[in-house]
């Protein structure tokens, strides 16, 4: 793996590790259970895309942030509230009446 920095568009430092094709063929060579790891993984995103349509479909832009608010606390603190408002799916400016509405 080479860990290198990508100009790629990203909200706070991190490092970035990448590998090329042929590596990631026979990557199974060297990592005991990389298809289960692998498996793992998949399933973890499809679970977290799974989540995200549900809020969507399930809860109020207000429910929303406050689960937000609740499991990643952190990302309030680090994320412009224009993508945080984007996350959420509702505009800035009513990102900004619902927390608002949440501290009073």
């Amino acid at each position: 793996m080479i860990k290198q920095r990508v100009g790629i568009f990203r909200l706070t430092d991190c490092e970035v590790y990448t590998m090329d094709y042929s590596t990631y063929k026979n990557i199974n060579q060297h990592v005991t259970n990389w298809a289960e790891i692998e498996k793992l993984f998949i399933a973890k995103c499809f679970m977290t895309i799974e989540d995200r349509v549900f809020s969507f479909l399930s809860m109020s832009s207000e429910e929303r942030y406050e689960y937000l608010s609740q499991s990643k606390p952190d990302l309030l603190q680090h994320i412009p509230l224009q993508y945080l408002a984007s996350m959420l799916g509702v505009t800035p400016e009513t990102l900004s009446r619902i927390r608002k509405k949440i501290i009073s």
